[in-house]
């Protein structure tokens, strides 16, 4: 269902344009300002904007300036409304990248037949570019290519069937091999994800239509439970559960479960990886205003001054060069998975002995 987003300072106007589009299915909010509206579509994110020109203290015009300033609502579809239509009007909002005109009074055909041209015109836009992100999975891409999936699954099922039909008192070398195999084979299996990962984040991050559409359908989850499983996973995995220590609050952010996964995921396995056995790794959450803080706090050496630099200053890298010199891909992925939803992550390193990672998003 497509959202539009009136903006009409008269009252009976605007209720009679609201209630034709709803007629037709239409996701309808209204404004009755232009203050108003540029308030409701940057929460909102309609598909489709229809603002009279002329309202009083902020008129259509300054609301288009207004929404063309924001990156996730330069190419939302713009509809002026107006009781003129001089050359001089159409020009100026045509140079502002208004969509379409409908001159005042209009009938019903003619507000559906221009509504119904623009949301068409948007869908065949996004088909194109709607991000392969999945919700429904841990991985943030739906596979690996083919050509480099198939041959590393069957390696991965070889090993993973011969460790299974292995005798277990079996000591010989050739076992210490095949697990080998099993490991080196999944360590390469979660970088090629990562690369992958990489690439449809940056790809998203630099096409502002689709990272209108990416921030749009966010998601929610609460906090507590998946930032405590995964911690309590890893510290299992490394033999740690005695370093770890939580200290976490619930909340409910604008981020959807296996995106908070992965940003965890990577922050907290670098914290055990790049520690000592025996020193602690704690995990601490809170809400402060409108946003969930969690920091992620190891003794070990963190990043360099060098690489810290590069981790700040990622968009303004070449990204497919990047790539091949990059340390630490999956803190780069963490950071722009925060970065896209509007939060935030920040790495500082104390006498290249302690490292904090901080992560802010917003709340539901």
């Amino acid at each position: 269902m497509s959202k539009v987003l009136v903006i009409e300072d008269q009252d009976d106007i605007r209720s009679i344009i609201c209630e034709i589009l709803m007629a037709e299915n239409f996701n309808v909010i209204d404004a009755e300002d232009g203050h108003i509206g540029v308030l409701l579509a940057q929460e909102e994110m309609p598909d489709l904007v229809i603002c009279d020109i002329m309202m009083p203290e902020f008129d259509g015009y300054s609301v288009m300036t207004q929404l063309r300033q924001n990156p996730y609502l330069q190419s939302v579809p713009f509809i002026f409304l107006t009781a003129k239509a001089s050359k001089t009007d159409l020009r100026l909002g045509m140079e502002l990248g208004a969509n379409d005109y409908l001159t005042k009074p209009f009938t019903r055909d003619e507000l559906l037949g221009a509504v119904n041209a623009q949301i068409e015109t948007l869908s065949i836009h996004n088909s194109d570019d709607r991000p392969t992100w999945s919700d429904h999975c841990c991985d943030l891409i739906q596979s690996l290519p083919l050509e480099i999936h198939q041959p590393l699954e069957h390696i991965l099922t070889l090993a993973q069937s011969s460790q299974e039909n292995e005798d277990p008192k079996n000591t010989t070398p050739a076992k210490d091999i095949l697990n080998e195999i099993k490991s080196t084979g999944d360590l390469l299996y979660e970088r090629l994800q990562n690369v992958f990962i990489y690439q449809e984040l940056a790809s998203i991050e630099q096409n502002p239509q689709r990272l209108r559409i990416f921030r749009k359908n966010t998601g929610i989850c609460a906090t507590k439970a998946v930032i405590s499983n995964i911690a309590r996973t890893q510290a299992q995995y490394y033999s740690r559960t005695s370093d770890l220590q939580l200290e976490l609050k619930d909340a409910t952010i604008l981020l959807a479960q296996p995106k908070l996964q992965k940003i965890i995921e990577e922050i907290v396995d670098n914290a055990f990886k790049y520690s000592a056995v025996g020193t602690p790794v704690s995990l601490k959450s809170s809400v402060h205003g409108q946003t969930f803080f969690c920091q992620i706090t190891n003794e070990g050496q963190g990043p360099s001054p060098e690489q810290l630099t590069k981790l700040g200053s990622h968009m303004q890298f070449d990204h497919p060069s990047y790539l091949h010199k990059c340390v630490g891909l999956g803190l780069i992925i963490a950071k722009l998975i925060a970065e896209l939803h509007g939060g935030e992550l920040q790495v500082k390193c104390e006498l290249s002995q302690h490292t904090k990672v901080s992560v802010f998003l917003p709340l539901a």
